[in-house]
């Protein structure tokens, strides 16, 4: 029904991302570690896609102890899903 949403969560163990670096590490380029590898672009591309479709991305704090990220984007219908299948 309208309001639903499909919610996926990452948990990690890591060392996490400061409450005030995670505004900055969606933006394109912006990366939480530059003593990893990496071209900053993922965190980006994933709020962006979000954003894209009427959902958004959130960052908290993991209770495994790193970073905990949450994905939620509007339910599609059946019949929206069964039109984009094919």
């Amino acid at each position: 029904g309208d309001g639903e949403k499909l919610v996926i969560r990452v948990d990690d163990d890591g060392r996490g991302i400061a409450a005030g670096e995670r505004d900055a590490v969606v933006r394109r380029g912006v990366r939480a570690d530059q003593l990893v590898p990496g071209s900053g672009l993922g965190l980006s591309i994933v709020d962006d896609l979000a954003r894209i479709h009427g959902g958004e991305l959130r960052l908290a704090d993991s209770p495994l102890g790193g970073l905990r990220a949450v994905l939620e984007l509007p339910a599609a219908g059946r019949a929206a899903a069964r039109s984009a299948v094919g």
